[in-house]
């Protein structure tokens, strides 16, 4: 029988009972997140707790003082939509003040040894060329990994890598065996760093029980739009308003949210057991095509005889950087067209990422952004172009 979260007893429970901050799974004694002041991390972090996993949750923080990182987590937390009566149910039990490659003193080792299930969401997930993307993404994750090389407790250890780390020389039909290769090209150091991290993983570290999840583009929240964080939004904003960019309307764009990626990284984290040690969260056959995105914001802005999206081509993107420039008094018209034809190099591949060992395994059914599209574009309302930039390209 196919194991289900939500007919699982522990699910139940808290069906009935959602006041309820404990709940025992099983084989989950001691769960790990890194990031999870981040966006996918904070994500997960707000579907554990959810799930009744408060006590059982450790999260790995940056900070002056526990104090402070319990804070910066309570924050992002309710950023990523915990509800305020919650909150409290994070205490300083909950953390781990350090980060990838902090030096951890004896009570801190201790405290790791005793882990079953780890999800490695910290990452520098930039497309800068900032050279902290590799050594964060590689080396310092490579070394926080090495920890738990020979624990008797660890059951799995979920590694958040990216489906871009299959490079771009792929068809468009990508399935899980396309990354993980030393040889493949890369439009940004963030996707090689993933993919190299990934084969070092599996290289240095053999016992470990690893599983790697690769999502594909991730765009907002079902529920909150962009409040989380507004990456890579601003493209749709720009093509919904432009009528066009350099990938046809036909061609399909993989995105999922960030908390149906946040509940499927769990799912993969405490389930007793699963069939395969690398995943795609993604759309797969059902994503959308561009023309499908922009009629669905088109109907979310009530725009009526608005013009039809077509295909441009990449003479045309400094034009578009222009008007973009004009219509948001942005003074810096080469940022934007630089950021225009990196994010070209990525709609024009076209790449669809095979969803079919997901769905199986644990029922995974992301909702389309042509569905919650409408609440990106709510929540995106009175926010420049250029902040939600920053999201990408922080440094």
């Amino acid at each position: 029988m196919m194991w289900d979260w939500h007919a699982s007893p522990a699910a139940r429970d808290l069906a009935v009972r959602p006041h309820v901050c404990d709940i025992r799974l099983p084989g989950v004694d001691s769960l790990l997140l890194t990031g999870a002041t981040g966006f996918i991390g904070g994500n997960v972090m707000v579907a554990a707790i959810n799930a009744g996993l408060a006590r059982r949750l450790l999260c790995l923080v940056r900070g002056s003082d526990t104090a402070d990182a319990l804070a910066r987590l309570r924050e992002n937390a309710v950023q990523c939509g915990l509800l305020r009566s919650r909150v409290n149910w994070l205490t300083e039990d909950n953390v781990l003040l350090g980060a990838l490659d902090s030096d951890f003193p004896p009570a801190v080792v201790a405290r790791l040894s005793g882990v079953s299930q780890v999800i490695n969401c910290a990452a520098m997930a930039s497309f800068s060329t900032d050279p902290q993307v590799t050594r964060i993404n590689v080396r310092d994750t490579l070394r926080f990994a090495s920890r738990f090389a020979g624990s008797t407790a660890l059951r799995r250890f979920v590694h958040v890598g990216t489906a871009m780390a299959c490079g771009t020389q792929r068809g468009t039909r990508v399935s899980e065996q396309d990354a993980g290769h030393d040889d493949t090209s890369h439009l940004v150091p963030y996707t090689r760093s993933k993919q190299e991290v990934e084969v070092l993983l599996r290289r240095s570290l053999p016992d470990l029980p690893l599983v790697v999840a690769r999502p594909s583009i991730v765009v907002g929240h079902t529920v909150l739009g962009t409040q989380p964080s507004a990456s890579i939004f601003w493209l749709f904003r720009i093509i919904h308003q432009a009528r066009r960019y350099t990938a046809g309307p036909h061609t399909r764009i993989d995105v999922i949210s960030a908390d149906d990626c946040a509940q499927a990284l769990l799912r993969l984290a405490v389930k007793p057991g699963l069939r395969f040690d690398a995943y795609h969260l993604s759309a797969g056959a059902r994503a959308p095509t561009i023309a499908q995105v922009v009629a669905a914001m088109d109907e979310a802005a009530a725009s009526e005889d608005a013009p039809a999206y077509r295909k441009c081509p990449a003479s045309e993107l400094p034009a578009l950087a222009l008007d973009v420039a004009r219509t948001e008094r942005i003074s810096n018209r080469r940022l934007i067209e630089r950021a225009l034809r990196l994010y070209a190099g990525f709609a024009e591949l076209g790449y669809v990422f095979d969803n079919r060992r997901i769905r199986e395994e644990i029922n995974f059914e992301p909702l389309s952004i042509t569905d919650y599209v409408s609440e990106c574009m709510r929540t995106s309302r009175g926010v420049g172009i250029l902040e939600q930039m920053s999201w990408d390209f922080k440094s």
